[in-house]
């Protein structure tokens, strides 16, 4: 074997033939670093040592969870530094997502040598955010002292226990909850991290969810809102998985309506308006998507809330884990409440309604009759009191005159 090794050596160093180990040897990837202004653009940077000329220097990265890798070549700057600019406004990478970057060094001869993998965490720098943690929950904010970023985190602790008080998960993780100040910026930091949403965004395989909440005499009822609603569906798919996309929307959305710290008061009102004026969106119709107009959503979270709290009052907590988990597992949408409570999910529908909401269609029904009951009172009664007056009168006026004639 050394003898082998010798013979080879002195052949490569006759004809002029650098072995791949020589190459890899010569090349070195130092000090990566990574500058980057949150949807404008990443500057990569290396030095590269090599005792050989070099062909061509790449920079290849991809965000936390995705399939799709980002391959271009790099260029050399006056300090001799290998530099490539990223365009985020091109194509954004995904928003509170880890990074993973790494670089390949092609030599004029010899083969690649490819740099160990690095990775840097894409946050919003746009703001200087301020964190306050307590064990698996984190909770980021730039607006506001520290009592606001402690009733965040409260507020959160809270409706992990309502979730946990319904779903069973093995492990929770870490999580990060970043609060904005108003929806514009907040809608700006998802357009430009890739995603899009309007009031609240939850990312389950990141662990990230966003929140917009402006100060006023709201916040802290948005808050109560809000933070446990995203914080649902973070722990929903951490506790089913993948199969977290097999449940159905209006379950979803349920679940998270269900544990916030305070629900909507208007679903009952906004439901029952539907039921009246025929506007009522059935439930299968809201198994793979909600409306994207603002008012049927509305509509379509309002019914899906109270009708996941009609289950669990007919199921119970067991009920409704045995419904998250039989979806999970790829149970059609109409079928699949038949294995836990024994009817399809248009009969439970149907019985819903029936059952919730016609002692008030009834009350609603009276009430709008009033007036008419009014009106047909004073047309039945006053004839009725004006001719028990007149036979009265009539039989007073005889003892009247046989008075008067005794007088005479």
């Amino acid at each position: 074997m050394y003898r082998f090794a010798t013979i080879l050596l002195i052949i490569s160093l006759l004809f002029g033939i650098i072995p791949p180990w020589r190459a890899l040897a010569d090349i070195k990837v130092l000090e990566p670093q990574v500058d980057y202004t949150f949807g404008g653009q990443i500057i990569f940077r290396v030095n590269i040592q090599s005792d050989t000329p070099l062909k061509k220097i790449q920079v290849f990265f991809r965000s936390e969870g995705d399939t799709s890798t980002i391959g271009e070549t790099a260029t050399i700057n006056s300090q001799g530094e290998a530099v490539y600019v990223y365009d985020l406004t091109h194509q954004p990478l995904l928003a509170f997502s880890k990074i993973d970057y790494w670089f390949t060094v092609t030599p004029q001869t010899g083969v690649a040598f490819t740099s160990p993998v690095y990775s840097f965490f894409y946050e919003d720098n746009r703001f200087n955010w301020q964190v306050l943690q307590e064990n698996s929950l984190r909770v980021h904010w730039y607006e506001g002292n520290i009592s606001f970023g402690r009733s965040v985190l409260d507020s959160a602790q809270r409706g992990l226990q309502r979730i946990q008080s319904l779903i069973s998960s093995t492990t929770l993780g870490e999580i990060d909850i970043y609060v904005y100040a108003n929806a514009f910026e907040m809608q700006s930091a998802s357009r430009l991290g890739g995603v899009n949403w309007i009031a609240g965004h939850a990312d389950p395989e990141l662990g990230v969810m966003m929140a917009s909440l402006p100060s006023g005499p709201d916040q802290l009822m948005e808050t109560q809102r809000q933070v446990p609603h995203e914080l649902m569906h973070i722990i929903m798919y951490r506790s089913v998985g993948q199969g977290y996309q097999n449940l159905p929307v209006w379950l979803k959305e349920g679940l998270a309506s269900a544990v916030e710290l305070n629900p909507n008061p208007d679903y009952q009102r906004i439901v029952i308006a539907a039921i009246e004026k025929g506007t009522w969106i059935p439930m299968a119709s809201l198994c793979q998507s909600f409306p994207s107009d603002a008012s049927n959503a509305f509509l379509a979270y309002a019914e899906s809330a109270l009708f996941t709290r009609y289950l669990h009052g007919q199921s119970g907590t067991s009920g409704l884990q045995a419904l998250v988990k039989n979806y999970a597992n790829g149970l059609d949408c109409e079928r699949g409440t038949e294995a836990v409570l024994g009817s399809s999910l248009s009969q439970l529908e149907k019985q819903w309604k029936q059952e919730a909401f016609s002692e008030n269609n009834t009350l609603d029904a009276l009430v709008k009759l009033i007036p008419w009951l009014i009106l047909l009172a004073s047309v039945l009664v006053v004839p009725i009191i004006l001719s028990l007056v007149g036979i009265r009168q009539k039989r007073r006026d005889p003892v009247k005159r046989g008075i008067s004639t005794k007088g005479v």
